[in-house]
């Protein structure tokens, strides 16, 4: 008799903890273990024909009429963005900080092996498709950002300011393919 009351116990024990790691493992996915020192931009706004609102970490993009277009990511959580003309070409990119998991996407360098997990920065540019006002197409996605930024602002017409934790601000320009840092 006691020793089913003890496996009964272990049993009740372990199915426990599993419920409290997993419980732990879903609020470290979904961005409860980020940095205090963040601060999460709120805005509205008209980006061509569509409204984007950026709320809850999370930036979404709907028509004229409140139909949803896009949506960031359930594991992306937007930190900043600006919109401006980035790569001068006339019309305004949507540039976002995001918080996401790992240092790439689906497409990795082939000399790396496995993406990791951990939540990092990143600087996503999406422009809008001038045939199609309500299509938001990536223009580039950066891997993970190797040090902390706090905020991102236009610096002139297409140089983005970018300030990290200890105050240093530098310049990056568009360069062909991505951003490339100027000062």
């Amino acid at each position: 008799m006691k020793r089913k009351k003890i496996i009964k116990s272990i049993g009740m024990s372990l199915g426990a903890m599993a419920v409290l790691a997993i419980a732990i493992f879903l609020i470290w996915w979904y961005g409860g273990f980020l940095p205090g020192w963040i601060r999460w931009k709120e805005e509205t706004f008209s980006f061509g024909e569509t409204i984007v609102t950026l709320k809850n970490r999370r930036l979404t993009v709907r028509d004229g009429e409140g139909a949803l277009l896009w949506k960031t990511e359930s594991d992306w959580f937007v930190q900043d963005l600006v919109v401006m003309d980035i790569d001068r070409d006339g019309e305004d990119e949507m540039i976002l900080l995001v918080w996401k998991h790992g240092s790439y996407g689906d497409h990795m360098p082939f000399w790396v092996e496995k993406n990791d997990k951990a939540l990092k920065q990143h600087i996503f540019i999406y422009h809008q498709e001038p045939k199609r006002e309500a299509k938001l197409r990536p223009l580039w996605m950066s891997s993970q950002i190797l040090y902390e930024i706090t905020e991102i602002s236009p610096e002139t017409d297409s140089f983005l300011s970018v300030t990290d934790r200890t105050g240093n601000t530098r310049v990056w320009a568009w360069e062909g393919f991505g951003l490339k840092l100027v000062r």
